[in-house]
């Protein structure tokens, strides 16, 4: 066997060789359990096949047996359906399973009717932490208005009580307020319905089959 032949069998094995091993790999790789959510960055009308949108749509427990046995009614259910996961508008976050990580885990709610309350499935509102505003000492100054009174004699032996201008003076107290936050004029608030951080939209998808 000349020297070319030998060349193109080694490549050739070298080829398949390499295919074998990519093969498994990739397959691995696409076994992804029913009942994984992961954040998907198309449209929600591109949604690969095998997987749902995160929009809290009721489902056919015989008809999705796999996923029912894998989130079970976590997220919401009546007789025999049960609800995907709503994640739409949600924030994701892991379980506060007794680390007290999540102090109002008591107050959560199911995600549906039937889901959980406190665990996988259920969910919060938005909220803003309890807290106090320090400040250093200072005043305030306040403008008023006041009137003068006077009691004048008409020059006919009687009196009567005369109006004068109205004037206008500010004065200052000291609120002997402790502190360590400053507040500036010059300060800007992003004001808006809620407390987020900033963040950018995806849509939440499901493993089904």
């Amino acid at each position: 066997m000349n020297k070319s032949v030998w060349t193109g069998v080694i490549s050739a094995i070298a080829v398949f060789g390499l295919v074998s091993i990519l093969t498994p790999a990739r397959a691995t790789s696409d076994s992804v359990p029913v009942g994984t959510i992961i954040a998907w960055g198309g449209a929600s009308s591109s949604v690969p096949a095998g997987w749902m949108l995160c929009n809290g749509k009721a489902l056919s427990k015989s008809a999705y047996p796999e996923l029912f046995a894998a989130i079970g009614t976590s997220w919401g259910a009546s007789g025999e359906k049960f609800n995907l996961p709503d994640l739409r508008g949600r924030f994701l976050r892991g379980e506060d399973a007794g680390t007290g990580r999540d102090p109002d885990v008591k107050k959560r709610t199911p995600c549906n009717p039937g889901g959980s309350a406190t665990g996988v499935g259920s969910v919060q509102g938005d909220s803003l932490q309890d807290h106090t505003h320090d400040q250093t000492p200072h005043t305030h100054d306040y403008l008023y208005e006041y009137n003068i009174f006077q009691i004048a004699d008409t020059g006919s032996g009687t009196w009567i009580k005369r109006t004068d201008t109205k004037y206008l003076a500010s004065t200052s107290s000291n609120a002997n307020i402790l502190g360590a936050i400053r507040y500036n004029t010059k300060s800007k608030v992003n004001a808006g319905e809620e407390t987020r951080p900033k963040n950018a939209s995806v849509n939440f998808i499901i493993k089904v089959k």
